[in-house]
């Protein structure tokens, strides 16, 4: 490929890119408007809150909002808590993979919700 092919080419891109832009933004923003119709349960489900669909729609036109929308996402489910991998049924006692009965464990309406006292080492 010649030098000047590969700057015919760039160019074309380029001037494509240009010409589209005004329908990209057009598709990006009515998708925006969907997303603000949505309430709070609906945008959960996805992953997003009203706070993010609002900081979007603050973007420069020029820039994407779905990459925002998307890092939003990646960065609520990098964060989530999962539940401990532990079996608990509920009665009061773990159990070993055999199946046998382990250490009773107290149930948590007996647990106390006063935190342990400080001890202090000197010395």
């Amino acid at each position: 490929m010649t030098s000047e092919s590969r700057v015919l080419r760039s160019f074309w891109a380029g001037a494509s890119r240009a010409a589209t832009w005004p329908f990209r933004v057009a598709a990006a923003r009515a998708n925006l408007r969907a997303l603000g119709r949505m309430d709070r349960r609906e945008l959960a489900d996805i992953g997003l809150n009203p706070s993010d669909v609002r900081d979007a729609t603050a973007l420069p036109l020029d820039r994407d909002p779905t990459a925002l929308l998307a890092a939003r996402v990646r960065e609520r489910r990098a964060n989530a808590v999962t539940a401990p991998s532990t079996a608990w049924d509920g009665d009061g006692r773990d159990e070993n993979p055999q199946g046998e009965p382990g250490r009773n464990r107290p149930t948590p309406s007996l647990r106390s919700g006063l935190p342990r006292a400080a001890t202090v080492r000197t010395g």
